[in-house]
């Protein structure tokens, strides 16, 4: 019976810190275009990528945040007269905190996963920071335009380590974004 009650106790006190931050909280979905520019050894095998991605954030504070991110980027392999590097596309899936400076810009640190969708390329560990601004639209729309650093880190194609001898690739990304305020 003891045991019962103890976590009865935890289960009201987890419930009643959900409540808490749910009643301060409001959700933004955002639809965005992203172009990617690879950096460092990774430039030797694409000038640039395209994608797509959603993004939720969670708004936990007034200053802190909760983000979720998915999307599909593809890196357009370098063509020339000696190789043919194919294109490389992921399904870049992270999470991250934001810390909001203002009501418009802010600062965000994630971490996940980007899984591969061209045969034989393998599954990379991704951080990335970057910054932010809301630009506000009619009602509760806002633009999102934002810039960050990203890293993959992981095992390279066999295929292409001639070309790409480090098991990292980084690269700056630039994201514009439709935001619905919920």
């Amino acid at each position: 019976m003891n045991k019962m009650i103890r976590m009865g106790i935890i289960v009201l006190l987890l419930l009643s810190c959900f409540i808490q931050v749910k009643a301060q909280s409001y959700t933004k979905i955002g639809i965005g275009a992203e172009l990617d520019l690879p950096s460092g050894n990774f430039a030797g095998l694409s000038a640039y990528g395209l994608g797509t991605s959603v993004k939720i954030d969670f708004t936990l504070s007034e200053e802190i945040g909760l983000s979720l991110n998915g999307g599909i980027v593809n890196f357009f392999g370098k063509h020339n007269q000696l190789v043919t590097v194919q294109d490389l596309t992921y399904v870049p899936l992270k999470m991250g905190l934001k810390y909001n400076f203002s009501n418009n810009f802010y600062a965000e640190a994630q971490l996940g996963a980007a899984l591969p969708l061209t045969t034989g390329q393998k599954t990379f560990f991704v951080w990335s920071p970057g910054i932010g601004n809301f630009f506000k639209l009619q009602n509760k729309n806002l633009v999102d335009v934002g810039i960050r650093y990203e890293a993959w880190t992981g095992k390279n194609n066999e295929d292409i380590v001639i070309l790409n001898s480090s098991n990292n690739k980084g690269f700056i990304g630039l994201r514009v974004a439709y935001v619905f305020g919920l």
